[in-house]
C-alpha cells in the first residue's frame, strides 16, 4: 500500500477569470471549491488509478468532516491525526487569456506538539504495512522543519520507499535524509541550490549532483519546458502534451502519483517520466482540483514523447 503525508490540507476556492488585472476591479467568469492537500490529491489520483492508498497527516476539527467526506466520496481509507483549528483557504486566481494561475495560500492553524508527537506514532504503525511512504506539502505552524527528515528516518529503518515533493527547509532537511525519490519544480529546485543556480548550473546538472549525492531518483516538473528525469545510468527529458489548460492546482501531485503508480509496478526510469507526464496532463486538462482518471491514464501515455539526454 503507498501511504501519503498531508500535513497541511486546504479548501482551494479557483476563481476563473478573462483576464487578471491587478489593482483593478476584475468580474468573476465562474469559481469552484475543492476540498484537498498534496498528499491527498496523490492518494485520489493513485486511487483512480486502482493503486492500494490510504492517506494520513493532520485534519482539523472544525471543518475537517469535509476532507473525510471527500476521501469517502472517493472510497480511499484515512486515519488521520485530529488537532484544533479549521482547514485553511487558499485563493487560486486562474487567468484564462494566459492560462496562468495566481495563487494566495493560507498558513493553517498551530499544532501543538503533543500533536506532532502522535502522527509520529500513528506513521510508525502505518509504515508496517507501507510500501511507499510519500510527504507531499507545507507544513503548518507549531510544526518542526525537519519533520520530513524524521518520518524518512523512520520509513528507512522499515525498508520502505520514500518520495518527498515538498519545497523550502522541510525540503533541503527531507533532502539530506536520502528519500528515493524526488520531484520539485524548477523553481523550488532552484530555491534550494541558489549557488549552483547563481554559477549557471541547469537543472539537469543539479539534479545530477544529488543523484551522485545518495538519491536514486530525481524529477523536475519545468511547466512549458515539461520535465526532467534523472537517475544514476540515465537522464530524460518530456515535452508537455498538447492539450487544453483548464486547471493547474493538482498537476504535480498527479506527477507523483503517476511516478508512484510505475514504481508499484516495477517499471524502469523512463516509464516513471511516462507515466508522471501522462497523470499531470490528465489533471490540467479538468477544471479545479479535478484529477485524472485511469481513461485519462491509458489515453494520454502513448502520447508521452521522451527523449534521452
Amino acid at each position: 500500500m503507498i501511504v501519503s503525508v498531508t500535513l497541511n490540507p486546504c479548501i482551494d476556492k479557483t476563481v476563473y477569470l478573462d483576464r487578471l488585472t491587478v489593482g483593478e476591479y476584475n468580474r468573476v467568469r465562474s469559481t469552484r471549491t475543492d476540498v484537498c492537500g498534496k498528499g491527498v490529491n496523490m492518494s485520489i489520483v493513485l486511487s483512480h488509478f486502482g493503486i492500494p492508498t490510504c492517506c494520513t497527516g493532520f485534519n482539523f476539527k472544525e471543518n475537517g468532516r469535509l476532507l473525510e467526506k471527500v476521501l469517502e466520496r472517493e472510497g480511499i481509507p484515512y486515519d488521520f491525526v485530529t488537532a484544533d483549528g479549521e482547514i485553511r483557504t487558499n485563493i487560486k486566481l486562474f487567468d484564462r487569456s494566459c492560462r496562468d494561475m495566481t495563487e494566495i495560500n493560507e498558513a493553517g492553524p498551530l499544532v501543538p506538539p503533543q500533536t506532532v508527537e502522535a502522527l509520529l506514532e500513528k506513521v510508525e504503525e502505518l509504515l508496517e504495512q507501507c510500501s511507499i511512504l510519500v510527504l507531499s506539502g507545507s507544513i503548518p505552524p507549531g510544526v518542526p522543519t525537519d519533520i520530513y527528515g524524521t518520518l524518512i528516518r523512520m520509513a528507512h529503518r522499515k525498508n520502505v520507499k520514500t518520495v518527498l515533493d515538498a519545497a523550502g527547509e522541510p525540503f533541503l532537511l527531507g533532502l539530506k535524509e536520502k528519500p528515493c525519490l524526488i520531484k520539485p519544480n524548477d523553481f523550488e529546485l532552484a530555491q534550494a541550490f541558489p549557488g549552483e543556480t547563481k554559477a549557471g548550473k541547469t537543472p539537469l546538472e543539479i539534479a545530477r549532483n544529488i543523484v551522485r549525492d545518495g538519491v536514486p531518483y530525481v524529477c523536475v516538473s519545468m511547466g512549458g519546458d515539461g520535465a526532467l528525469f534523472v537517475d544514476e545510468s540515465h537522464a530524460y527529458q518530456a515535452r508537455p502534451l498538447p492539450i487544453e489548460v483548464k486547471g493547474l492546482t493538482g498537476a504535480g501531485d498527479s506527477m507523483v502519483a503517476g511516478m508512484c503508480c510505475a514504481l508499484h509496478k516495477g517499471l524502469d526510469a523512463r516509464e516513471m517520466l511516462r507515466y508522471a507526464c501522462a497523470a499531470a496532463a490528465g489533471s490540467v486538462r479538468l477544471e479545479g482540483t479535478l484529477l485524472a482518471s485511469l481513461s485519462d491514464l491509458e489515453e494520454l501515455l502513448p502520447q508521452v514523447e521522451i527523449t534521452p539526454l
